[in-house]
């Protein structure tokens, strides 16, 4: 169970990196191509082997800011935030019941059995939130359980 809740924490941080990003590069190119339009227009309407990069750039953060409306960019970024943040407390308790149970060996079962089913239950209210993204790809995935692989191999146990 810490395993699959540390992976669901770090795909919820790489998607939330990957909506970032993407939300950062439309509001820059929405920014340069309104806020500066008529001198920077100018300039590249003025030099003749620029000319066709202005309306081709123009038409590119027009068309970045509509997908990133129509894809909910900003719900999406608050819901992966949630969600990692969500996932993080849920792996450190997991964490934490895990090294309480190593260090007292004598620990009392029924607390321990019921803190655990406690935990297994956050994790499926917190895991049932996660819905289907567009930027999640198979590669993500895999690099995802590689860097948390290494992160746990590293990890003293």
């Amino acid at each position: 169970m810490l395993y699959n809740t540390r992976y669901a924490e770090e795909i919820e941080k790489a998607l939330l990196a990957r909506w970032t990003w993407l939300d950062s590069i439309s509001k820059i190119a929405v920014a340069i191509s309104s806020g500066g339009g008529a001198l920077a227009g100018l300039v590249f309407w003025k030099n003749s082997d620029y000319t066709f990069l202005w309306p081709l750039f123009t038409s590119a953060s027009t068309l970045l800011a509509i997908v990133s409306k129509q894809l909910s960019v900003a719900d999406k970024l608050k819901r992966h935030a949630t969600s990692a943040v969500g996932m993080s407390a849920l792996a450190v308790n997991i964490s934490s019941l895990i090294v309480r149970m190593k260090i007292n060996t004598d620990f009392p079962t029924a607390e321990f059995e019921k803190k655990l089913l406690g935990s297994l239950d956050k994790y499926g209210i917190e895991y049932t939130k996660l819905p289907y993204d567009l930027l999640l790809t198979h590669a993500l995935r895999v690099k995802t359980q590689q860097r948390l692989n290494a992160m746990l191999d590293a990890t003293p146990r």
